[in-house]
């Protein structure tokens, strides 16, 4: 069987195109595949801190245990003491009838009254100076005043002061 003149190619080169045959061109290919390889890129170098977990630190467990034992408080109308066990490194809240703990990734965590002259300046840092053993959250959300004075496990000292009304941390002015 000898092709005809119909069958064969026409002498421009090109395929004969059908109407009904709808394609991508090359060129939007080519495109597509770049816009996928630069997404590919980003999100590789700046999408992997979003899956690496992050170490928490003593203000996370701090905030986290704060939280809790206020939403405990209020949830159950109960009084609930928040306290640091330095035997076991950990920060527990109880109440009547229960009691938690989360594991503490610093040094110390101290309870420091609210007040003017309460800190010394010790080895170039300053640090409060005695407190509370233990803070009281009240079933209508309020809290005992306190600062809180956290050291971790470097060495370097934060101090955190809560508004006793809301649990929330109060902002100081920048010097």
């Amino acid at each position: 069987m000898t092709p005809t003149a119909e069958d064969r190619l026409p002498l421009s080169g090109r395929f004969p195109i059908r109407p009904d045959c709808r394609a991508f061109t090359l060129l939007e290919v080519v495109l597509v595949i770049a816009l996928l390889g630069v997404l590919g890129g980003l999100f590789i170098s700046g999408g992997s801190e979003l899956f690496r977990a992050r170490e928490r630190t003593a203000t996370d467990v701090f905030w986290q245990a704060v939280q809790a034992a206020r939403l405990q408080a209020v949830q159950e109308d109960v009084t609930v003491e928040l306290r640091f066990d330095e035997k076991k490194q950990q920060v527990v809240w109880t109440t009547p009838n229960s009691s938690h703990e989360l594991d503490w990734p610093g040094k110390k965590l101290e309870f420091l009254p609210v007040g003017q002259n309460d800190f010394v300046l010790l080895g170039g840092q300053l640090v409060g100076t005695g407190g509370p053993a233990k803070v009281r959250f009240y079933a209508d959300g309020g809290v005992d005043r306190f600062r809180a004075q956290l050291t971790d496990v470097a060495g370097n000292v934060t101090r955190l002061d809560l508004d006793p009304w809301t649990c929330a941390p109060v902002l100081h002015p920048s010097p």
